[in-house]
């Protein structure tokens, strides 16, 4: 297997910012392609597809980069975070199935996992906030070149508000 060629700090920047915007529903420069609701298709499973879709392309994108060497932790918690929210999605549609179909046990299981992968998300989310904290400590020209620096420092948020 060919190594991959390591990422400049700009190139992980704009990856964990667009990232982010996925795993918080905000919005980035781009817009994202476009996923078309096929005939028939329910709403439920429209949006459970386009969502499930644009969470492993960004995880995709995030497992081919090798980052710099100072940015692979932030890296690694941000792969679980995106591991987490299809693992979450994935046991949040299994729930509903099971309660449609007047499986109460299997649906409280499911419960059950969807509780524990929500927690763990808040856990990575929080270790990722913390060392981006860090980085604004030890490095802040890391944190300006990966264009979020203002976004610690109470500048323009990170993620976008839309008009």
């Amino acid at each position: 297997m060919a190594s991959m060629a390591e990422a400049g700090i700009e190139e992980f920047g704009a990856l964990l910012r667009a990232a982010f915007a996925v795993l918080h529903g905000g919005h980035i420069e781009q817009p994202a392609a476009t996923v078309e609701r096929e005939p028939g298709e329910t709403l439920e499973t429209y949006l459970a597809r386009s969502r499930r879709g644009v969470l492993g392309q960004t995880l995709n994108q995030v497992s081919g980069l090798d980052p710099p060497s100072k940015l692979k932790t932030m890296h690694e918690l941000l792969q679980q975070l995106l591991e987490c929210a299809i693992g979450t999605d994935e046991a949040l549609a299994a729930q509903i199935q099971a309660y449609g179909c007047n499986d109460f046990q299997m649906s409280e299981a499911h419960f059950d996992r969807v509780s524990e992968l929500v927690a763990r998300s808040a856990q990575l989310d929080r270790q990722l906030i913390l060392a981006l904290g860090r980085l604004e400590v030890d490095d802040r020209e890391v944190l300006e070149a990966m264009g979020i620096r203002e976004m610690l420092t109470g500048g323009p948020a990170l993620v976008q508000e839309q008009d």
